[in-house]
């Protein structure tokens, strides 16, 4: 099975998360020991690798998937199954 590593940034994210759940010290510890990262990693910001871009969500297209008299006829079964 061919599994990505995760980058320096997704390294640091995980870090300070598993910071901000941790009750303790040792508690922070034993969380970055399971997931093999290190104190480090949290405290400072990767340099020399730039933050990666967020994707957007492709967009919707402006076509319906259901003809509009067809939204109209299932709502209007809807609604008559409510007895309105």
């Amino acid at each position: 099975m061919n599994v990505a590593q995760p980058n320096k940034w997704q390294r640091h994210r995980a870090a300070r998360a598993m910071a901000h759940y941790a009750s303790d010290a040792a508690e922070l510890a034993e969380f970055l020991e399971m997931a093999g990262l290190t104190a480090e990693e949290g405290k400072f910001v990767p340099e020399d690798e730039p933050e990666p871009e967020h994707e957007l969500p492709a967009a919707r297209s402006e076509e319906p998937k259901v003809p509009p008299g067809e939204l109209r006829r299932l709502a209007n079964v809807l609604l008559a199954s409510y007895g309105r």
